[in-house]
């Protein structure tokens, strides 16, 4: 994203201060390994790494190759590690000691001596505790060892300030003893990739920068949300927060990035000033709309990955009532000509649902939407995704026809993926940054003005949260999307959040259990009576409810229809078992429906109700049945929005998926020679049966594959053949469909008797 001669840097001398710390060993000497193996490093440079603990030089590569092999993208070995380690040296520094910087000073001059270079390079990173910054820059200035304005630059670490005065106080500081031009605040996000990207996207495309503007923007999102807790780095995040942490600095410039004017050129002042225009632009709160524009929270205890964690107060270091936040929501506007009242909401959480960064602009809806659809309009907004980490690519969500004859529309997306899209592999952001500091490229660093907008946009916020001490700490279980208060801000204005597609945070545990299968059963079920069989089935439901509700804080279940399941809701519905379902936090949905009103008698969720949901206090905007009584394809496209609503546009995953199975292998309304693309972009689909000439709706088996678990019901000697064939016999799912329920990482429970099993090869 410039013009910079990356390939004729002058010689370079890299001094480290904090050389024996955990950033260098992690982060540091794996970017300048990894930039010494693309030969983008002069041919003559050299690192020296300070610290206080006592190395020789031979200790201290081994520590740094150690380093390589656990957190490089490539590993010490193919003699290039060999080579680079001999540019790499250590020195014992005290940094409050004068005389160590002298003897620093004449270390970098005898080796710039050795090179007979002419106009060397010096870099002075200060990977230390910010309290060191002073010290530091001071006996810096006092040494003489960054008099060349031009060819000498001191790299500085965030935090940069605990607040706009230590930040301003830092600056002056800073200021007095380097030119602005010398310093170097870096934020490793502006070094990522798809970051970086941003720019190129918005101003080397002529299709987006005419929307790029209120007239077409309804609002944007930004998250960035952590799995991970505090660990051992409590006490340091107890004067710190997410607020701090997180927003003003890396989630504000990503905000500057995104809302910035189109810059006349790569110049990095050129672009340092529209980002700051930004940043200025930003609205600033009084001290009673805080609450209105701002939420925080702070975790409990909750489930990770399927292993239980701790809450943020049980963490070490961290005080038993802290008052600390370990997530953070603010909504900003930006008050110039571009982007005025439209809304830019910011979130970041620590032990959140999922780890991300991404970026989401949603546009406005079309100002006339002819596609209707039994007096329903089916056109969402357009939206374009940026996805910087995990994953590292765009996607635009836009509208398309679906196949038929009907006039039906639904949303897909057009992606473009890195890994997909290019074979080298992508550079880690201090690689990119260290190489333009070295290079002298400021563009991705961070200017005093920029800092001390960033600050004074958060302070009001701050010091509103600082006078207000929260009480109903935790207010949000780990694992979860954070406090309830998050989504009234946005709700407030019409709006949600968009969380990211859902991973399957338990699929370690089930894939180890799927691959102990055979022929993709994990449990058979079997049972000489039909009442046991439908009581031990509806201990399941009790128990992966139970489990559910603990784990993810709700139980979502599809049911089915037929006289195979009746019986087991009835034994729901009543004691032992009903009072031991939390159905408060049970959401109800089903697998297939009859082209029938709920009242009919062949209704599939009219039975489900009268038999169980009608006797236990499960609330009732908790149930969620398929419109039989409408057209088919048009009770289809709504239960689908009813699917994306509910589970926020993530394809959905639930918890357990009750089916049956005919005599024929049908399951869900997929009959035999009823087909169903394994291609098809729907969750939701209309299909004909022709052996009973009526149209059915059903769930697609590619979303029931997703499911945490699946539980077929089967019993009576005229589901014999069509078992042996689902369970032993070759994949043919046109004719016998039930073959087609293979969940991709879920665990399936067989409920049948001896009459249905009959005829299944007996084991040794």
């Amino acid at each position: 994203m410039n013009s910079v001669d990356y390939q004729n840097i002058n010689p370079t001398t890299i001094v480290i201060f904090g050389g024996s710390g955990d950033l260098n060993k992690r982060k540091l000497i794996p970017a300048l390994y990894n930039l010494y193996i693309d030969r983008y490093l002069p041919e003559q440079f050299h690192i020296i790494g300070l610290g206080r603990t006592e190395f020789s030089d031979e200790e201290f590569r081994e520590v740094l190759e150690e380093g390589v092999n656990d957190f490089s993208r490539r590993k010490a070995e193919n003699g290039s590690w060999e080579e680079f380690r001999e540019h790499i040296s250590y020195h014992v520094s005290n940094v409050k000691d004068l005389e160590s910087y002298k003897e620093v000073v004449g270390l970098v001059e005898k080796k710039e001596q050795e090179w007979g270079a002419k106009e060397p390079n010096r870099l002075f990173y200060l990977s230390v505790s910010p309290s060191l910054f002073e010290p530091i820059a001071i006996n810096l200035g006092r040494a003489g060892a960054c008099n060349d304005v031009n060819r000498t630059r001191i790299i500085v670490e965030k935090p940069f300030g605990h607040d706009l005065k230590t930040a301003h106080s830092l600056n002056r500081l800073l200021t007095k003893i380097f030119a602005e031009q010398q310093i170097y605040r870096i934020d490793h996000y502006l070094g990522k990739e798809t970051v970086q990207n941003i720019l190129t996207f918005r101003f080397t495309n002529a299709l987006f920068e005419p929307i790029w503007n209120r007239n077409y923007i309804d609002h944007i999102q930004i998250t960035v949300s952590e799995t991970v807790g505090v660990g051992t780095r409590g006490g340091y995040y107890e004067g710190s927060g997410a607020l701090r942490d997180m927003i003003q600095n890396h989630v504000l410039q990503l905000v500057a990035m995104i809302a910035m004017e189109p810059p006349i050129s790569l110049n990095a002042d050129e672009i340092r000033n529209k980002k700051a225009e930004v940043i200025r632009a930003m609205r600033k709160y009084s001290p009673d709309e805080v609450k209105d524009h701002a939420v925080r929270g702070q975790y409990g205890p909750g489930w990770i990955k399927g292993e239980e964690v701790i809450g943020y107060r049980d963490a070490e270091g961290v005080a038993e009532d802290s008052n600390t936040e370990t997530y953070a929501a603010a909504q900003f506007y930006i008050d110039n000509w571009r982007w005025q009242d439209v809304p830019f909401y910011v979130r970041t959480g620590k032990r959140m649902a999922d780890k991300t960064t991404a970026i989401t602009i949603q546009l406005k809806s079309a100002p006339h939407r002819a596609f209707v659809s039994n007096g329903k309009i089916n056109q969402d907004p357009n939206r374009i995704v940026i996805n910087i980490q995990p994953e590292m690519g765009m996607k635009i969500r836009f509208q398309a026809k679906r196949p038929g004859v009907s006039q039906i529309v639904n949303p897909v997306e057009m992606i473009f993926d890195y890994d997909e899209a290019y074979d080298a592999p992508t550079p880690e952001a201090y690689e990119t940054l260290l190489l333009d500091a070295i290079a002298g490229n400021a563009a991705l660093f961070m200017r005093a003005d920029q800092v001390e907008a960033a600050w004074e946009a958060v302070m009001p916020i701050l010091e509103a949260w600082e006078n207000e001490p929260i009480t109903d700490y935790p207010s949000y279980d780990a694992g979860s999307w954070g406090p309830k208060a998050a989504d009234k801000l946005l709700a407030q204005n019409g709006h949600r959040w968009f969380n990211p597609p859902a991973r399957n945070v338990l699929e370690t545990v089930i894939e180890d259990k799927h691959n102990e299968s055979k022929a993709g059963v994990i449990n058979l079920h079997t049972y000489n009576e039909v009442n046991d069989l439908s009581y031990c089935a509806a201990e399941l439901f009790v128990s992966k409810a139970q489990e559910a509700v603990e784990k993810y804080g709700r139980f979502t279940v599809c049911l089915s229809g037929g006289s195979s399941s009746k019986a087991m809701y009835e034994l729901l519905a009543k004691e032992p078992l009903a009072s031991k379902v939390p159905w408060k936090n049970v959401y109800a949905f089903w697998g297939d429906e009859r082209a029938v009103s709920i009242d009919h008698a062949d209704s599939n969720a009219g039975m489900a109700m009268d038999a169980l949901l009608r006797h236990v206090p499960i609330p009732e905007d908790q149930i969620f049945p398929i419109q039989g009584g409408l057209r088919a394809d048009v009770a289809a496209l709504q239960y689908e929005e009813v699917l994306q609503r509910f589970f926020q546009g993530r394809s959905p995953r639930f918890d357990l998926v009750w089916l049956g199975m005919g005599g024929d292998g049908h399951t869900l309304s997929v009959f035999p020679g009823v087909s169903i693309s394994q291609k098809e972009m729907t969750w939701v689909k209309e299909v004909f049966v022709p052996k009973l000439d009526s149209y059915r709706i059903t769930l697609t088996p590619q979303l029931v594959n997703q499911a945490h678990s699946v539980a077929f019901i089967a019993y009576g000697e005229g589901k014999a053949e069509a078992l042996k064939h689902v369970l032993e016999g070759p994949y043919e799912p046109n004719q016998y469909p039930a073959q087609l329920i293979r969940p991709t990482h879920g665990d399936v429970h067989w409920f049948v008797d001896n009459e249905a099993t009959s005829a299944l090869s007996k084991s040794e």
